[in-house]
């Protein structure tokens, strides 16, 4: 287990009085959130307020379940990423605790990031019919603008997609964050890397767009590649 000191003592305890974490938090939720691979809840370690996701594969590799084998553990190495990208000024959540607990074989895992409150994803700014022109222009330019800051500093996110992309009210327009770091690297900058990440966000737009809960074209595309563009000229 690693945790910020300010919530150690809490996480000890936790593991103390329930078998996980995410066992702990679901007894104890303040409320639930539905994420892309189940429900998180959200609960207070200590005098912060946490999401406590537990992990689990998606996509092709659900069956699998939530035991892994990989080494380091995934919460480390996203714990790591989450680090490296906020000390170079990119807006992610910061990982409170990575708790590994041995499943013979390999282990199972949950991770506690900071709640950011007040917003919501890309996906319900561009809900059909909600939204302003003005206000989709701008979270779209502020989502495009942090990619690009996560891309100049290196970051490969191979699960790039609407659900991943939080903008928050911020005063003027909206303040963007990255989420959901469990498969992204740091290292050298790589247009292909980037190139491929954009791609994945477009097809989860596209299939959003196709079951009716995003409507978006080809302009608003456009306003958040100039957006990206911009700031990845920057460096």
């Amino acid at each position: 287990m690693i945790a910020a000191e300010a919530v150690a003592d809490a996480v000890h305890a936790a593991l103390e009085a329930a078998p996980s974490l995410v066992a702990w938090a679901s007894a104890r939720a303040e409320r639930f959130h539905r994420g892309g691979r189940g429900t998180v809840p959200v609960a207070r370690l200590a005098d912060r307020r946490a999401a406590i996701r537990h992990a689990r594969r998606g996509g092709w590799m659900r069956p699998l379940g939530d035991r892994y084998l990989d080494r380091p553990p995934r919460p480390f190495r996203e714990l790591a990423v989450s680090a490296r990208l906020r000390a170079e000024g990119i807006a992610t959540p910061e990982v409170l605790a990575a708790v590994v607990i041995p499943a013979h074989p390999g282990y199972r895992a949950d991770l506690a990031t900071e709640w950011i409150e007040p917003g919501h994803d890309l996906r319900a700014l561009l809900a059909p019919n909600v939204y302003p022109a003005a206000a989709r222009r701008a979270g779209l330019e502020a989502a495009g603008r942090e990619v690009g800051r996560a891309h100049r500093a290196g970051l490969d996110h191979p699960d790039l997609n609407v659900g991943n992309l939080f903008l928050q009210p911020a005063d003027p327009g909206w303040r963007a964050w990255i989420l959901d770091l469990d498969r992204a690297t740091l290292g050298r900058p790589s247009p292909e890397a980037a190139s491929r990440n954009l791609a994945r966000l477009v097809r989860s737009l596209e299939k959003e767009r196709r079951a009716g809960t995003v409507a978006w074209d080809a302009e608003d595309l456009d306003v958040f590649r100039r957006a990206y563009r911009a700031e990845l000229e920057t460096g």
